[in-house]
């Protein structure tokens, strides 16, 4: 259920934070380290400001009036909770305007 959500909390992400007609890509690959999951979109991207706070609870990227994006700031501190709790890692890059790109590695 939980890695479910994780899925479905990042994609759900990069829908709201991309412009009208989301592109966004999932990958899978098995790696040494283990299952990697990217999902990356190339919507409105984040400065690295805002990439050292996503985690946390609460935290929303500011948008400005670009776009009516609803929700709590919870999702990606819950997805990064799970992640850790079924010994995982996340990584985020992005660029502003650009897109982002979230990878999810578990380990076999």
């Amino acid at each position: 259920m939980h890695l479910t959500n994780i899925i479905f909390n990042l994609l759900d992400n990069a829908n709201k934070y991309s412009p009208e007609k989301p592109i966004i890509k999932i990958t899978t690959e098995n790696t040494e380290k283990g299952l990697s999951i990217r999902v990356s979109d190339k919507g409105i991207g984040m400065t690295k400001d805002s990439m050292k706070n996503i985690f946390e609870k609460f935290y929303r990227v500011p948008t400005g009036n670009v776009h009516d994006v609803k929700g709590f700031g919870l999702g990606l501190s819950y997805v990064k909770k799970m992640v850790e709790e079924h010994h995982g890692k996340i990584n985020v890059q992005s660029k502003l305007g650009e897109g982002s790109e979230f990878e999810v590695v578990l380990p076999n």
